[in-house]
């Protein structure tokens, strides 16, 4: 069961006018060494039982976690895809269960964690935009992990997540420099008690 706060959020993410609609979302914490990856999911769910066909991504290679608590295994996924080894994208995107709700498990790295480029992520999102209203990516923290600034290119938003009373101040400014340097769309922080 999910937070009333995530389905505020949702709806708050929902109103925001923008020039362009808001398909993909890029989620990250603000702090290395963090993970939010239940703040991810909990929204995904928000955004399926609000009626919209909703895909999550998982983009953390290094310690995915978006599987978790949703049932499915972790692989094959997103990995498989980047390196041509996945087939087609729908042979890896998984049902969760929940009406509405899809899951690209981030599946099982290999000595490259972050195989691919700018232009292959480009790509990948354009077809993952074919197959769902929202897209929620989850990614490591942008200023660690430069396959997040390539993510954050091509999303139509990014939010940063930061853990009360443990992210710091620098690493959020940090952050937001970061995926401003790459001219992300930066709509805002998420405040999580986790």
């Amino acid at each position: 069961m999910i937070s009333e706060a995530c389905r505020i959020l949702r709806a708050n993410l929902e109103a925001l006018r923008l020039e362009h609609p808001l398909q993909v979302l890029l989620l990250t914490p603000a702090s290395p060494g963090e993970t939010a990856a239940e703040v991810a999911r909990d929204l995904g769910i928000a955004f399926a039982e609000a009626g919209r066909q909703t895909m999550l991504v998982d983009a953390d290679l290094e310690r995915p976690r978006l599987h978790e608590g949703l049932g499915v295994p972790p692989s094959p996924g997103l990995y498989a895809l980047l390196t041509g080894a996945g087939g087609p994208i729908d042979a890896v995107l998984v049902e969760t269960g929940i009406p509405g709700l899809m899951l690209l498990p981030a599946g099982t790295p290999g000595p490259d964690r972050w195989p691919t480029g700018p232009r292959k992520v480009g790509e990948l999102l354009q077809a993952l935009r074919r197959r769902a209203e929202r897209i929620l990516i989850y990614a490591p923290p942008a200023q660690t992990v430069s396959w997040t600034l390539a993510l954050a290119e091509h999303s139509d938003g990014t939010v940063l997540i930061a853990r009360v009373r443990r992210t710091h101040r620098a690493h959020l400014l940090q952050a937001r420099e970061a995926l401003e340097r790459v001219h992300a769309t930066v709509l805002g922080v998420i405040l999580w008690h986790g």
